[in-house]
């Protein structure tokens, strides 16, 4: 698997908000020095320009768009599989009563899904519009509230609460399967200009799509206008315009005749957990993070109802039954269940996508000793690395064995639901490296020909 570290996501992802490696620097994500060092190493890695450096600032090219979009799917399929695995611990001290501020979407069977969850503790459910929930948090009228935040309309900024986001959805853009731009793999918004919209109005997405309507010029023509996506996919599916969703809201897929596109443009919702630690301790808190990611996450999925993801399968046979042995794992949605950030106190953070190759040496190999010689680590430092890692992730993930060392069924799953990002993500670095060396792009040290490299080999931190 081609060694793309999450951070290195987060540097191409903050070149894109920022345009600027100046900005970067100035909002403290990292020196300019240290961030062009960064972006130079990959693109000698995978011989092709990632970005555009210019007078004006710094964009991404086509390569960073795609590399980005990538590995931005690999981290949401490694985010999705951690939130739909873990079972946190319970814990010593819960309050009676909680009430809990959420937006009115959320709000149904929420109270029988967090009782049967928190039997210990009562969950006052308060549902209000999106625009009001953080006020009544913001009031100190609620112990707690989940709802959306969106660029134009920021969440409470309240000193002194715990913050977790349950997942991030980057809106994109539907398109009949029959339209020109469908073959493209990302759209920007600023080609879109002189194609019939479908607007819908009212709620969260409402606000990227008003803000988004307006920076086009000529402001495009809209031909409906609708309050549902629903209703959207079903115009655009009938050749009426293109629209702007959120595809985690679609139940796993946009339907026959629609499909789905990135934008270049960050149109970002986030779906936040407030929560005041005077009144909610933290382990309760972190409980509840977890139990709304799941949730999340089975809504997202429409329940689960998707089919079933073999490992390293990149298209698998909607009738093919779900591996025992893997427990099963339902298609990721396009989200990230952790926010992108340089260290994050999430227990998704932690894991980085080399650990899968860690994890898959030791599943192949049955043994501790043979996957540190494979590794170039030694035995000790190996167990170590392991041992560090399921504590930042909350999961265990190998166990003894009389016959050597296995992977647990929690590895298993993992490598199963992340096992179709990855093949997207090597086909995408083999891709470029071929193009780059096409192009008389100069070949990356260490590596050779347009095959995709291995992981390198990492020293185990003492």
């Amino acid at each position: 698997m081609f060694d793309l570290r999450r951070s290195d996501v987060v540097l191409l992802q903050a070149v894109v908000d920022h345009g600027s490696l100046h900005a970067v620097e100035r909002d403290g994500w990292m020196t300019q020095s240290s961030a062009s060092r960064r972006l130079v190493k990959l693109e000698r890695r995978l011989r092709t320009a990632l970005v555009n450096r210019g007078a004006t600032g710094t964009e991404p090219t086509e390569a960073g768009h795609a590399l980005l979009h990538v590995g931005r799917r690999l981290l949401a399929s490694i985010d999705f599989a951690i939130a739909t695995t873990h079972h946190g611990a319970g814990t010593a001290s819960r309050l009676p009563v909680v009430e809990f501020a959420v937006g009115s979407e959320w709000a149904y069977g929420l109270d029988e899904h967090l009782a049967g969850r928190f039997p210990d503790v009562v969950f006052d459910i308060v549902p209000d519009d999106s625009h009001r929930i953080w006020q009544r948090f913001e009031r100190y009228a609620a112990d707690a509230a989940l709802g959306w935040e969106t660029a134009r309309r920021p969440m409470a900024r309240r000193g002194d609460v715990l913050i977790r986001t349950i997942a991030e959805e980057p809106q994109q853009i539907a398109l009949p399967s029959g339209h020109p731009l469908a073959e493209r793999g990302i759209l920007d918004l600023r080609g879109l200009t002189r194609t019939d919209w479908v607007a819908v109005v009212g709620g969260d997405s409402g606000d990227d799509q008003g803000w988004a309507l307006s920076r086009l010029t000529p402001v495009p023509s809209v031909s409906f206008t609708v309050r549902s996506q629903g209703a959207a996919l079903d115009l655009v599916r009938r050749g009426y315009g293109i629209a702007l969703v959120s595809p985690s809201s679609l139940g796993g897929s946009p339907g026959r005749g629609v499909v789905l596109r990135p934008l270049r443009q960050k149109l970002v919702r986030r779906l936040r957990l407030a929560v005041d630690p005077l009144a909610i301790p933290e382990p309760l808190a972190e409980d509840l993070c977890a139990s709304l990611r799941r949730r999340y996450v089975l809504r997202t999925t429409a329940q689960g109802a998707v089919p079933a993801v073999t490992h390293r399968d990149p298209d698998p046979d909607p009738g093919t039954p779900a591996d025992p042995a893997t427990g099963g794992c339902a298609v990721p949605p396009p989200v990230l269940l952790s926010e992108l950030h340089w260290s994050s106190p999430d227990r998704c953070g932690g894991f980085e996508p080399e650990h899968l190759h860690l994890l898959r040496v030791i599943g192949r190999t049955g043994s501790l000793n043979q996957a540190a010689s494979a590794l170039l680590v030694t035995q000790p430092a190996l167990t170590r690395r392991i041992r560090r890692l399921e504590a930042s992730c909350g999961l265990p993930l190998v166990h003894s064995t009389a016959r050597g060392t296995s992977l647990s069924a929690t590895a298993r799953r993992l490598l199963a639901c992340t096992g179709p990002a990855e093949d997207r993500l090597d086909a995408l670095a083999n891709h470029l490296r071929q193009s780059g060396t096409a192009a008389g792009a100069p070949p990356a040290e260490g590596a050779a020909g347009g095959a995709p490299s291995p992981v390198r080999p990492r020293k185990a931190p003492r």
